[in-house]
């Protein structure tokens, strides 16, 4: 044998062409995906001979309203049906304060009154609009004349005319 042979270049080539497909291989490997393992059964417990307890008998879920100012449960109706024992909350036009007029002189079509109930809640009333025990009969700058029946034991229904005013700014 001689020592030529062993100092081949092409032995050395052999070699670092094997070692770098072992490598790429490797590298290869690791990046596929790995197949899941199947999740464990869990075990049943054996049937007992023992009579099960009688479930407890259903409760009716009880609303709670929410703290003052605290965030309201998304999960709550927005609109509810009244109960049938519940008073129906109604805001009458008296009850009402006029905020603002919203007016445009191009189209006169779009005017809007907002009023604010007592709970602070407010609305936009728009002529000939039916709301709060009333109808808008009236929509001017600085006013809102409400039509409201009433009725009356022994006199029958009788309209009369309510009219919200803007308050007055204070200045000079």
């Amino acid at each position: 044998m001689r020592l030529r042979d062993l100092s081949r270049p092409r032995g050395v080539r052999l070699v670092a062409a094997v070692a770098a497909g072992l490598l790429t291989a490797a590298a290869w490997a690791q990046s596929q995906p790995k197949f899941p393992t199947p999740l464990p059964v869990p075990k049943t417990p054996e049937p007992s001979t023992a009579p099960a307890p009688a479930p407890a008998p259903a409760t009716p879920p009880t609303t709670s309203a929410p703290a003052a100012g605290g965030p309201r449960d998304p999960f709550e109706p927005l609109v509810r049906q009244a109960a049938p024992g519940e008073e129906k909350r109604v805001h009458e036009v008296a009850n009402l304060k006029l905020v603002g007029v919203l007016w445009d002189v191009r189209d006169p079509e779009t005017i809007r009154a907002l009023v604010e109930t007592p709970d602070g809640l407010g609305y936009y009333l728009r002529l000939n609009e039916e709301k709060f025990g009333g109808k808008v009969v009236a929509v001017e700058r600085d006013r809102v004349r409400f039509v409201v029946r009433e009725e009356s034991p022994g006199v029958g229904v009788r309209e009369r005319t309510v009219e919200l005013r803007l308050p007055k700014p204070d200045g000079p």
